[in-house]
């Protein structure tokens, strides 16, 4: 236990640290993009049911999963960090980067991936996110659903760099476009299907 978190429990009692952290996601759960994710895209792939990867867990997340699984969705959780598995789905995560995505899930394959917050997060240059598309794919069922949420301030277009071509074609998703963009934020929502 760090210092910092030995003083605001000393001065503030044990679930300070619990009331801040729920209070970050409350604050990240309200921006326009993360309001998209929830009132748009998560009912989206609800309807279509099936296995879900969810890469990335925060706490933040984990309102998406229930939703995903309230509509009848099994939700499966990956992380590069070993710390956030406490925010993954318990028996259905596995801890590793997203671009072995496809050994790390050799026996599991999906309907769908969201890979939101990531390009751009520890996967940077145009090469990893190669690698990690090329992975997802290989996880993806033909015509599963791939929702890649990136921020125009961290990394270039990987659409306009052709990045996604080899192995996704833009779709739709629910009531929105291939591509959602947002004027409050950086973030950026592009939607694709796994070639066949």
């Amino acid at each position: 236990m760090g210092m910092g978190t030995v003083l605001r429990t000393l001065i503030f009692g044990k679930d300070a640290d619990r009331k801040r952290r729920s209070a970050k996601a409350a604050r990240i759960r309200a921006l326009p993009d993360r309001r998209v994710m929830a009132e748009s895209y998560v009912p989206a792939l609800a309807a279509e049911g099936g296995r879900i990867l969810w890469v990335g867990c925060r706490e933040y997340t984990l309102d998406d999963y229930a939703a995903l699984e309230g509509g009848g969705g099994e939700v499966w959780t990956t992380d590069i960090d070993a710390t956030a598995e406490r925010w993954g789905r318990s028996g259905r995560h596995r801890t590793g980067d997203v671009c072995e995505a496809d050994g790390i899930f050799s026996d599991v394959r999906f309907d769908a991936v969201v890979c939101n917050g990531v390009l751009g997060y520890g996967v940077d240059s145009s090469e990893q996110q190669q690698q990690a598309l090329k992975a997802l794919a290989a996880i993806l069922r033909p015509s599963g659903r791939l929702l890649l949420g990136w921020n125009t301030d961290k990394i270039s277009d990987p659409v306009a760099a052709g990045l996604t071509e080899a192995h996704f074609d833009p779709a739709p998703l629910g009531d929105r476009s291939s591509r959602v963009l947002f004027d409050a934020v950086t973030h950026v929502y592009d939607s694709f299907v796994r070639k066949a």
